[in-house]
């Protein structure tokens, strides 16, 4: 079976896959859900000013090698997206696949803030100001959850959990634009998980060049409103 590396979206931690994790290791496979620098224990509070789209790549790379992990299949949800990309730059010796689950692809030279325009930096901006730290995104209010990702299928008591659990994510994530020059990185198999529940386009399609595409019947945290489902299209794509 496939050694699979789990690294979850804005605000979350490892915790995030706490469902997804038991039903992929039932089918056999290796799996290590990973927490990324500002976002788990005493780091939730800590100074994050620093903690850009590069800290989080290296935070991956550094679990393949403290783990001696090779022929990874590499899955990131939503901003993790941009998180696995930079680890591929780094290491793409260790890595077997990378799969986007309705993640962002970050393109060569282009910041998250960037490549989706103002509105969307004024919008992040503004909700890290009046979440008190200029430096850390809160998750999204009830009304922003509705405007942006209105069939999130998140529960209240899910959301609750997430508010609880998570943190205010590094917003120099969004802002660092990666330098995309590895061929070896560039040449690694892809695939995207689309959510067909999610309230904008998807990036990819079955007939993009150069992906794989998955459809997964489900809002924008499967993991958390699809666990299920979510582990048996990651076990089908591992499985190749």
């Amino acid at each position: 079976m496939a050694t699979i590396v789990l690294v979850p979206g804005a605000c979350l931690g490892a915790w995030a896959w706490s469902e997804v994790t038991p039903r992929l290791e039932a089918a056999g496979h290796d799996v290590h859900p990973l927490t990324l620098t500002g976002l788990g224990g005493q780091e939730r509070d800590a100074d994050v000013s620093g903690v850009d789209l590069s800290v989080h790549g290296r935070d991956v790379v550094a679990l393949l090698e403290r783990e001696e992990l090779r022929d990874v299949v590499l899955v990131g949800h939503s901003y993790s997206g941009g998180a696995i990309t930079a680890a591929a730059e780094l290491a793409p010796e260790r890595i077997a696949r990378l799969v986007y689950l309705d993640a962002e692809i970050p393109q060569d030279g282009v910041s998250a803030f960037a490549g989706a325009g103002p509105e969307f930096e004024g919008a992040i901006t503004s909700a890290a100001e009046a979440g008190g730290d200029p430096t850390r995104v809160p998750f999204f209010t009830d009304a922003e959850l509705e405007t942006y990702y209105g069939e999130h299928e998140l529960t209240a008591e899910q959301i609750a959990a997430i508010r609880t659990q998570g943190a205010g994510h590094p917003i120099a994530g969004f802002h660092e634009a990666l330098d995309l020059t590895n061929a070896d990185a560039a040449a690694l198999p892809r695939t995207y998980v689309t959510c067909l529940r999610r309230s904008f386009p998807s990036p990819v399609d079955a007939a993009t060049p150069g992906w794989s595409h998955v459809t997964l019947d489900a809002g924008h945290w499967p993991m958390f409103s699809q666990p299920a489902a979510t582990a048996e299209v990651l076990d089908r794509v591992a499985r190749g």
